[in-house]
């Protein structure tokens, strides 16, 4: 991105974890969003190559910005992945999904219409 683009509103964090299946049928979730003002990190608690190639795939292909925050696997370490996908979120406001939930078309507007400062929205 460059210093003239525009962050993304929001940050869409998806921890995943060897499903690639379940992640492809994530990213078309998000193909048909009704907005496109936010980015995806890909929280990925170790996966293998897989996964790595749809995500690849993916990041060329998609309208949104998608980045790949890898770890090795090293047990279940879902938290700190989540965490350093944090630290790389570009948007004002996270939306955290799990690598096995497909989200609806409105799934990010509806957060971002609902979001308040100072607040934790949870559900669908």
């Amino acid at each position: 991105m460059t210093s003239t683009a525009k962050s993304p509103r929001a940050t869409l964090i998806v921890a995943t974890y060897e499903n690639p299946e379940a992640l492809a049928l994530v990213f078309a979730g998000l193909a048909r969003q009704t907005t496109r003002d936010f980015e995806v990190l890909v929280a990925d608690d170790g996966s293998g190559s897989e996964t790595r190639r749809l995500v690849e795939r993916t990041v060329r292909t998609s309208a949104v910005t998608v980045r790949h925050v890898w770890q090795p696997d090293d047990g279940l370490r879902k938290g700190r992945c989540q965490n350093r996908a944090i630290l790389a979120a570009a948007g004002d406001y996270l939306i955290f999904l799990d690598g096995d939930c497909i989200p609806g078309p409105h799934f990010v507007a509806r957060h971002l219409e609902l979001a308040r400062p100072g607040t934790y929205l949870s559900g669908s």
